[in-house]
């Protein structure tokens, strides 16, 4: 179970570029990723620790279509859209993130791809392996993977837990949700401990 969360990095564009680099962070066992990109014809992809290696592999859904797979891969293949429209493009991201394993991705992107509501966005479901099984992740790249540019503004936040649980704030009755496995928790202030309730 991830433990209390924290940001760990928070990096905007103040000018046009191809790359977002989150800049260095401390690793924790579990990562959630925010990210916003502006600019036409851009395809948002990250990499890790700045390995542009063929250590990537992905399976991606496109609105809501099958799906397409990508092995050994310099970057994940994960993006909504690379449309020459496109004007902004929103990921959330959540990492597995154990020195020793495979660090495993599932992301979600949504794409404006056209201005105004008679122009739905678009989608996209992505799962991906980093295949690095001998550090864990202390950076991230937002790769611009078409021909256009990251506007300034566009933005990357890491935010980082372990499997430790801070509890001082915490009321006495909580309810929590562990998201992978979907049980739920009930917190006690006297006895100090988290207790599964389903």
């Amino acid at each position: 179970m991830a433990g209390t969360w924290e940001r760990l990095a928070h990096v905007a564009l103040s000018s046009t570029s191809d790359t977002i680099d989150s800049g260095t962070f401390t690793a924790k066992k579990n990562l959630k990723v925010i990210a916003y990109t502006k600019g036409a014809n851009t395809e948002l992809q990250f990499r890790f620790n700045s390995d542009s290696g063929s250590n990537y592999a992905s399976r991606r859904s496109g609105d809501g279509g099958g799906d397409s797979t990508f092995t050994s891969q310099d970057k994940s293949k994960v993006n909504a859209t690379g449309g020459a429209s496109t004007t902004e493009t929103y990921m959330t991201a959540h990492i597995t993130n154990i020195s020793n394993k495979e660090k495993l991705v599932i992301s979600d992107q949504v794409a404006s791809e056209a201005t105004g509501a008679g122009n739905a966005p678009r989608r996209s479901e992505g799962f991906t392996k980093w295949t690095n099984t001998s550090a864990q992740i202390t950076s991230i790249q937002l790769i611009n993977n078409a021909s256009g540019d990251f506007a300034a503004g566009s933005y990357i936040t890491v935010f980082g837990a372990s499997n430790d649980v801070v509890n001082d704030t915490t009321p006495d009755g909580s309810i929590f949700e562990e998201n992978d496995s979907g049980k739920h928790y009930i917190w006690s202030a006297t006895s100090d401990t988290w207790s599964e309730i389903s």
